[in-house]
C-alpha cells in the first residue's frame, strides 16, 4: 500500500482493523508512506482548492516519463513533494539527456556490439568508471529493496547526467573517434546498464533508446544488472 502519511491513522489503521475483524487476516503487510503533494506555493494539491495539475496536459506537453519522474523525485515520508510545471519540465530535460546519450552511443558505435575487453586490458579511466558503475548498481538495488525510491532516482540522475554524460563521454570522445576498443566496450556497457536501472522510473524513453543502441529483446524483459 502506498498512501500519504496524513491518512495513516484514518485509512491504513482502519483497513487493518476491519480486515482482521471481517476476515481474520491482515490486508497488507507493507505500507510505503510518502509526503504530501504540494503546489509551487506550498499548498496541498486538491480539487477543492483548484490547484490540481492536469496530468493529461503534462503528458501531452512533456511526456509520461517526465511526469513519472516528477512524482517520484523527493517523495519521502519526511519530505512533501512539490509538483509544478517547472518541475515536470526539468524532468523532461533529463529524459532528453538520456535520449541524447543513446543517440551519441548509436552514432559512435553503430550497429555492432563491442567485444568484451578483459579487465587487464581496460584503459585506466575505463576501469575506474566501470567500478563506479558497479557501485551504482549496488546502491540502486539496496535503495529499491528498502523502498527508498526517491534516493534511487537521485543517484541515477547524478550518475547519468554528470558522471556519464558530463565527464566520461567528454574524456573518452577522442578515444572513441579513434576506435579504442576499451572505450567502446565501456560506453556500450554503461549505456545498457543505466537504461536497465532507469527503466522502472522512465520506461518509455529507456525502452526506445534500448532498441536503438542494440539491446536484445525488450528492455522490460532484460535481467537486472549484477
Amino acid at each position: 500500500m502506498n498512501p500519504a502519511y496524513d491518512i495513516l491513522p484514518f485509512w491504513v489503521i482502519r483497513m487493518i482493523m476491519l480486515g482482521l475483524y471481517a476476515t481474520g487476516q491482515v490486508p497488507f503487510r507493507q505500507v510505503l508512506l510518502h509526503g504530501l503533494v504540494r503546489d509551487e506555493k506550498g499548498q496541498k494539491i486538491s480539487k477543492s482548492k483548484g490547484n490540481v495539475i492536469d496530468p493529461i496536459e503534462m503528458v501531452q506537453k512533456y511526456g509520461a516519463d517526465a511526469l513519472r519522474l516528477t512524482t517520484i523525485w523527493g517523495a519521502l515520508v519526511e519530505n512533501d513533494n512539490s509538483l509544478s510545471e517547472d518541475n515536470v519540465r526539468g524532468q523532461r530535460n533529463f529524459a532528453n539527456k538520456v535520449w541524447n546519450i543513446g543517440r551519441f552511443a548509436k552514432l559512435t558505435l553503430g550497429n555492432k556490439k563491442p567485444s568484451k575487453v578483459p579487465v587487464t586490458e581496460l584503459h585506466k579511466l575505463d576501469k575506474e568508471f566501470l567500478k563506479e558503475l558497479d557501485s551504482l548498481i549496488v546502491k540502486t538495488t539496496k535503495s529499491l529493496d528498502a523502498f527508498k525510491i526517491s534516493q534511487a532516482i537521485e543517484d541515477l540522475y547524478q550518475f547519468v547526467w554528470h558522471r556519464l554524460a558530463d565527464v566520461y563521454i567528454e574524456e573518452a570522445k577522442d578515444r572513441l573517434r579513434e576506435g579504442d576498443k576499451s572505450a567502446q566496450y565501456t560506453l556500450h556497457n554503461a549505456v545498457l546498464t543505466c537504461l536497465k536501472l532507469l527503466h522502472p522510473f522512465a520506461p518509455f524513453v529507456t525502452e526506445a533508446v534500448w532498441s536503438e543502441v542494440g539491446g536484445e529483446g525488450l528492455l522490460i524483459s532484460a535481467d537486472w544488472p549484477k
